[in-house]
């Protein structure tokens, strides 16, 4: 599995990210919190926690600014009904500290915000996340 690149940035078109590593492009989706904390200068060196996603018809890897981040990515991926795209929106619509206030709080309007989160999905997010995910007092 590829857990972490570091290399030279070659392309960044959110949510597209190519990384240069060792004469290796390496495509990726990533977090907006990603291109958030990208350099503004073309060819720096840059390091992202990567998942990669094996389906049947494509190989997809996602990349992170965090462990935390792509920790809770891998959580959400275990809800039902939501897929890697769904999962790439919502950590990139909040800070993991957020998200683990507002699942804790049960705040379906607040998760309802995030682009292709509706009520149900929301209400599946706090019921399937609350338990899994540290308390806000734990994450500080």
């Amino acid at each position: 599995m590829i857990s972490l690149l570091r290399g030279t940035l070659l392309l960044k078109q959110p949510p597209e990210l190519m990384l240069e590593v060792q004469g290796v492009g390496y495509e990726m989706q990533a977090s907006m919190n990603v291109f958030y904390a990208l350099p503004l200068a073309a060819d720096a060196e840059i390091v992202v926690y990567t998942h990669l996603a094996v389906r049947e018809d494509a190989h997809t890897l996602y990349g992170f600014v965090s462990l935390e981040e792509r920790g809770l990515f891998r959580l959400l991926l275990k809800v039902n009904g939501v897929g890697p795209k769904l999962a790439l929106a919502i950590v990139s619509g909040m800070t993991t500290t957020e998200l683990y206030q507002i699942i804790h709080a049960a705040d379906i309007a607040a998760l309802s915000r995030i682009p292709g989160v509706g009520k149900k999905t929301a209400e599946r997010l706090v019921v399937e996340l609350r338990d899994r995910l540290p308390k806000p007092s734990d994450t500080t």
